[in-house]
């Protein structure tokens, strides 16, 4: 009880002597269960229109958690909160019997109870329960938050996300978006046959992505494990092994940054398409967001973080190559000199780290280019050099088939033709191998199992990456990821 103060310790005695009082005062005081009730969403659905003043004669049972008390003479007032919605109690302190009276003497704000009681609406206007009975289901120890100005500090709102749901409805209203969107995101997959899987998140090499892991130990095996970065190498070896539709949705884990738009565990959707390219996996993901925004009733005209963007199809395609030669006014394509290209950079002054022209443009792209990209664009043609599983252009070297969606100036999809050459990409990884020697911490591993599967023969395939969370906050209107996760990560508050 050390987090207590003296105020607060008091509060918790005097709330937990009334347990004892309430069992003495009723027998049927905190049941095991309660379920013949009805939702507050549906009383106020099917008896808003009702007229001032109005007794229906209809009685129902709600359950739900007290958030607000007051009284005026005879009539005293609650609000009932239950998962779907908010409903004013009333009692008439003259018509009810004396010793729910006596209950609600002893109620305390955040108390979950249950009441029968007729639907009315009060002069005033104010679809209302009139109790006539009631039972307490399970008693508040602390206080709540006030209701209107008591849970506004960021860090106690994520430290306590249970007190921000009661007292913020905004909270909850984008967690249950948040589960919308995945279930219709599913639906999506299932409606055209993808099949669900489940991978490995302890992994003994972290593989799928450029990205650093965060490190466990297996002790049973005494091996050195990995929390997951990617699912994607699992997954293609379901496709190897025939399954031709294939999608995960499921924890990331990446040991990097936070903050606006990053966390250190986040959702993504994976899938695997055999005998598809990136351009149908774009399409994809063009219907099957449209499928969501449908499915919600969203405005595809979106505000976000204070601008504007369209999210109705189609979506621009651009070369990234030709988004850096706009920006720059030169032009930049898969074959240009990189000394003739540096030199032209540093007559403007440009200061870059890269040392190939692939990896100049994708470095002119990532620092000036893509946070200006408002509306959803697809930007291909991403250097065979940071895209370690992607397929190369067949008309272009060093250029891949792969794709990333960017919206409101963030990544919200990574995707390509899969890299099927068992040869390139045992390359590749060494390629990566070498970086990470160097001391690349989020270069990738090499992966001889991977490769060995990939001698077996996988299919042409169009793989995707989509991050959940990210897609959410756009939905909401919402530009802190902490805002659409359950329960973020802080540090310890001591």
């Amino acid at each position: 009880m050390d987090n207590f103060s003296k105020s607060e310790k008091e509060i918790y005695d005097l709330r937990k002597q009334k347990i004892s009082f309430l069992n003495e005062l009723a027998s049927n005081s905190f049941p095991t269960k309660f379920i013949e009730s009805v939702k507050v969403a549906d009383v106020i659905k099917e008896h808003s229109e009702i007229k001032d003043g109005e007794h229906t004669g209809v009685n129902v049972s709600i359950r739900g958690r007290i958030l607000n008390a007051r009284s005026f003479g005879k009539l005293l007032f609650y609000d009932l909160l239950d998962q779907s919605g908010k409903i004013q109690l009333l009692i008439n302190s003259g018509e009810i019997d004396e010793l729910y009276l006596k209950l609600f003497d002893n109620f305390d704000i955040g108390d979950i109870i249950a009441v029968n009681g007729e639907i009315i609406k009060t002069k005033k206007g104010e679809l209302s329960i009139k109790v006539n009975e009631t039972t307490i289901l399970s008693k508040s120890l602390r206080t709540l938050p006030e209701k209107w100005h008591g849970l506004k500090d960021k860090e106690t709102r994520f430290r306590q996300r249970y007190l921000d749901l009661i007292v913020n409805p905004e909270s909850k209203k984008i967690l249950q978006t948040r589960s919308n969107v995945v279930r219709l995101l599913r639906e999506y997959l299932h409606a055209n046959e993808f099949i669900e899987v489940e991978t490995p998140i302890l992994q003994s090499k972290a593989g799928g992505a450029i990205a650093k892991p965060f490190l466990t130990h297996h002790n049973a095996l005494n091996l050195d494990m990995y929390l997951r970065i990617a699912p994607e190498l699992y997954l293609k070896r379901l496709v190897i092994g025939g399954f031709e539709k294939v999608f995960e949705i499921g924890k990331i884990f990446r040991n990097e940054g936070i903050d606006q738009t990053h966390q250190p565990e986040f959702t993504m959707l994976e899938s695997y398409q055999a005998y598809a390219d990136m351009n149908i996996v774009m399409d994809m993901v063009e219907d099957m967001c449209e499928y969501v925004f449908d499915n919600l009733e969203i405005n595809k005209e979106i505000e976000f973080n204070g601008e504007q963007a369209s999210f109705s199809k189609p979506w621009k395609r651009v070369s990234m190559y030709d988004l850096v030669s706009e920006k720059f006014g030169i032009e930049i394509n898969f074959n240009t000199g990189f000394e003739d290209l540096s030199s032209k950079l540093t007559d403007q002054n440009i200061d870059f780290e890269a040392q190939t022209v692939g990896l100049l443009v994708f470095e002119l792209f990532e620092n000036f280019i893509e946070k200006d990209i408002k509306d959803p664009t697809f930007v291909i043609d991403y250097p065979v050099e940071v895209s370690p599983f992607a397929r190369e252009k067949k008309d272009q070297e060093g250029v891949t088939d792969r794709f990333e969606l960017f919206a409101f100036g963030s990544e919200l999809a990574n995707g390509f033709s899969e890299l099927i050459d068992p040869e390139d990409q045992s390359y590749r990884l060494k390629e990566q191998a070498i970086k990470k020697s160097a001391g690349d911490e989020e270069a990738h591993v090499e992966d001889e199992d991977y490769v060995e599967a990939l001698q077996y023969g996988l299919p042409p395939t169009g793989g995707l990456g989509f991050g959940i969370d990210r897609f959410i906050m756009m939905l909401v209107g919402n530009p802190s990821i902490r805002e659409v996760i359950t329960f973020t990560h802080l540090k310890p508050e001591n």
